[in-house]
């Protein structure tokens, strides 16, 4: 029987179970077996507290099923990247590993081929680990609107298979963008590119109709979106480079400069410095943390506008945006630590406190102009009213700092890592839905917002603020017994 198997198919079928079992045993290892076989549960257990929550508020399932929607589309652009992630920037998260991917120098694969095989596994392992518990999550609403719940487990596996075929075409988008990249075009171009599309499709109204095609379309919109990934997929292979590495770069000494106009004290002045050059010198720079607040803006405001037309009702956006764009507090917070480890400051003279500290200074600096342009942008796109858009600004400060107090607290400098921890993603995200979720629904309920519910938010914004604040400074001296004590 395997002498039937042509050769080729039997080689990826071998490396496709190799990288399933390596990233199986990356993600145990990192997050400790048990709890990490919790996360997809708590991902389903999430999605449905949510679901149901918001359906008693009073949205409609299809602005629950399409914000999901949406959900899974960011998260599918996101992970298209994992596949070309530089063996430095590896070995800076995970420190000195070998992984299978990188087989091709040693090992006579083609690397266009191993890449292709390493993006379906990431395909099907990140469809089940993620997206499927998120369908099964939205079982208990999906009851709701059927009339026989015998058809429960068929209303979860169509809906899990629009959400996968949408998580693949994110994924895809990415591939392509990055392939054009190692063929020599310009990053700017394809950023322009992407904003003249998104706006073209947004203000002649054509994304509603690619949505009604390949997503509300059913079970032929999900074949077509398919078959479209796959084609695109396949051509994106083509054109990659598997040669392509970036250009050197030659940095000037700008460190000395930059510690002197930090008005802070020396200590700090210099770890504040470092942090700024390491993200000013990584790939994409100053640019990375403001992209990934304008593309959460954009998912946002494309929510924003789905729910609008569906149920008739569209939020305050000063406070909907206020809160929601906090968020990026996260992602930020994230840029600031992706190339950094603890252990590397024990062999200086300085305190893990003073190290989170100057991470503290580090974030308000980036954060503030990357959360401040976005927001700007959405309340006057949006026409929010002078109330509206002054409480909104109050909400983004206190809820930037809270988000970040609470994930240094919880994850120290591995934001990106705790997240596929069941109990710490479960605690990070009951903190989160205790200050957004009231507030979303008072941006959706009172429209304009009264005098009294515009005070109210206002406290909410600074005693949050105050509580991240807090949660910041003792994230210091907690992480730094944990480091003493292991």
């Amino acid at each position: 029987m395997t002498g039937s198997v042509p050769t080729g198919v039997r080689t990826d079928l071998t490396l496709l179970r190799t990288l399933f079992r390596e990233e199986w045993r990356l993600h145990a290892q990192l997050f400790g077996g048990r709890r990490f076989l919790g996360f997809p549960a708590t991902v389903a257990v999430l999605v449905a507290a949510a679901a149901v929550g918001l359906s008693t508020t009073g949205t409609s399932a299809d602005a629950i099923v399409t914000g999901l929607h949406l959900f899974v589309l960011a998260f599918g652009l996101y992970s298209g990247t994992a596949g070309f992630a530089g063996s430095d920037m590896l070995e800076n998260l995970f420190g000195d590993l070998s992984l299978v991917l990188s087989s091709s120098t040693t090992l006579p694969l083609s690397r266009r081929r191993l890449l292709g095989v390493f993006l379906v596994k990431d395909a099907v392992y990140y469809g089940a680990l993620f997206v499927l518990p998120m369908a099964i999550g939205l079982a208990p609403l999906l009851e709701l609107e059927l009339e026989r719940s015998a058809t429960l487990p068929l209303a979860v596996l169509a809906l899990w298979v629009s959400l996968f075929a949408l998580f693949v075409a994110g994924m895809v988008v990415t591939v392509t963008g990055i392939a054009l990249r190692t063929r020599g075009v310009p990053g700017w171009v394809l950023a322009v590119a992407a904003g003249t599309g998104t706006l073209a499709l947004w203000t002649t109204g054509s994304h509603g109709r690619l949505w009604a095609l390949f997503v509300a379309g059913g079970a032929a919109g999900t074949a077509l979106l398919a078959v479209s990934s796959l084609a695109l997929g396949a051509a994106a292979l083509r054109v990659y480079d598997p040669a392509y590495s970036r250009p050197s770069r030659t940095a000037t000494d700008r460190f000395a400069a930059l510690e002197r106009a930090l008005p802070l004290a020396s200590e700090e002045r210099g770890l504040v410095a470092k942090t700024l050059l390491d993200l000013g010198r990584s790939s994409g720079g100053f640019w990375k943390p403001l992209v990934s607040t304008v593309i959460l803006l954009g998912l946002v405001a494309a929510m924003v506008g789905i729910v609008g037309g569906i149920t008739g009702i569209e939020p305050a956006p000063g406070i909907f945006f206020g809160g929601v764009l906090g968020l990026s507090a996260f992602t930020t917070y994230n840029w600031l630590t992706q190339f950094d480890r603890v252990e590397e400051y024990l062999a200086y003279p300085v305190g893990v406190e003073a190290v989170f500290r100057a991470k503290r200074t580090a974030f308000v600096l980036v954060n503030a102009p990357t959360v401040a342009i976005p927001y700007l942008g959405a309340v006057l796109w949006f026409g929010a009213t002078p109330r509206d858009a002054v409480v909104g600004a109050v909400l983004l400060a206190g809820y930037s700092l809270y988000y970040y107090g609470l994930t240094v607290f919880l994850a120290g400098f591995d934001p990106n890592e705790f997240l596929f921890d069941a109990v710490r993603f479960t605690t990070f995200s009951l903190g989160v839905a205790v200050v957004l979720v009231p507030t979303l629904v008072a941006g959706f309920v009172v429209v304009p917002p009264s005098w009294a519910i515009a005070l109210a938010l206002c406290c909410s914004g600074l005693v949050f603020g105050a509580v991240g604040f807090v949660l910041s400074q003792r994230a210091g001296p907690r992480w730094e017994r944990a480091y003493r004590d292991g």
